[in-house]
């Protein structure tokens, strides 16, 4: 007798696999909640996230990232139309002054797409334009005469607040701008927000 019980089961299954035999319908709601319950605990897919291009995105765009500022927008939205592009995430926190939390929400939408040719990025310890020595700050820029007697002029008149404002009191090349991105600070200027917004 135990010898046939444990064949029946054995047959049933076998019937059920060659659908001779319905499936059993405890199991076939089972089936269907661990279904459900998968899809449900599936990560998103990449279609499901949204993505910005950092070099080309539009103001509105930026605005969808939690925390992105207007006085943020107006910085890239300036830098963007001087020609500016970044190359890595840590030249825009740096720019912004981004903390962890924001720069954890921000990652998973940003794309950094190089138009043209991708420059070679130096490595070189951040100088403070606002109060390095014209000596040190022509060694390390390697500027013309005259960019760099500008710089200093401007300085004396108002400390830089951030590469947007630079790049417009200098004349600066996109160029130029993307050498320092990442290498320069702008330690010495005013108390108050990093990124005023403009009037």
């Amino acid at each position: 007798m135990a010898r046939q019980h444990w064949l029946d089961p054995l047959a049933r299954k076998l019937l059920q696999a060659t659908g001779d035999l319905p499936p059993d319908p405890v199991k076939a709601k089972q089936t269907a909640k661990q279904k459900a319950k998968q899809k449900l605990s599936a990560p998103p897919t990449p279609a499901a996230t949204w993505s910005l291009d950092v070099n080309r995105a539009t103001p509105e765009q930026w605005q969808q990232l939690p925390g992105c500022s207007e006085a943020m927008v107006d910085v890239l939205m300036r830098l963007q139309r001087g020609g500016v592009q970044f190359t890595q995430l840590d030249d825009l926190v740096l720019l912004l002054n981004l903390p962890n939390d924001l720069v954890e929400r921000w990652t998973p939408h940003l794309v950094f797409r190089w138009h043209g040719d991708a420059p070679v990025l130096p490595e070189q310890p951040p100088l403070d334009l606002n109060a390095a020595a014209p000596t040190l700050l022509e060694q390390t820029l390697n500027w013309p005469k005259p960019r760099l007697q500008r710089l200093i002029q401007e300085r004396r008149l108002k400390p830089f607040e951030h590469l947007a404002d630079l790049q417009e009191r200098v004349c600066l090349p996109p160029d130029a701008v993307e050498q320092l991105i990442g290498r320069v600070s702008f330690g010495a200027r005013p108390s108050g927000p990093s990124l005023p917004p403009r009037g």
